[in-house]
């Protein structure tokens, strides 16, 4: 399976992607360091565009995870159709936590650091 990560920490992005690639889920692992990296990556995708995974960081400068869903959304359907979006953050806060069960791109929260047990049943894998 591919994934994407979109974090501002160097840490979260290394960590991740090493929980990932161990655990045999990813067999990719693409990372970017902002929300605007992702989202021009994502406008050069093609429906060839494999199944991919993507697990985004809530608070980053610049856009952060909800502007990145706002622009997510205006991506072709056959683009969205093919990926799943997380988020993940460490927030405690019940307003960020609601407004992202209630974002209709995201599949649900996760809380940093990633658990692989917990995103392998959520992916059914």
């Amino acid at each position: 399976m591919d994934f994407i990560l979109i974090d501002d920490s160097v840490f979260d992005l290394f960590t991740h992607e090493k929980l990932l690639m161990r655990s045999g889920l990813a067999q990719h692992v693409t990372s970017f360091g902002s929300g605007r990296e992702a989202i021009d990556f994502l406008m050069e995708q093609t429906t060839e565009m494999p199944e991919t995974v993507i697990l985004l960081d809530l608070q980053m400068p610049e856009i952060n995870g909800f502007e990145f869903t706002g622009l997510y959304a205006s991506l072709p359907s056959e683009i969205r159709s093919r990926i799943k979006l997380f988020m993940i953050s460490s927030t405690v806060d019940t307003a960020d936590i609601l407004e992202a069960r209630n974002n209709p791109h995201i599949i649900r929260l996760l809380s940093k650091p990633l658990e692989i047990p917990l995103l392998k049943s959520l992916l059914l894998v």
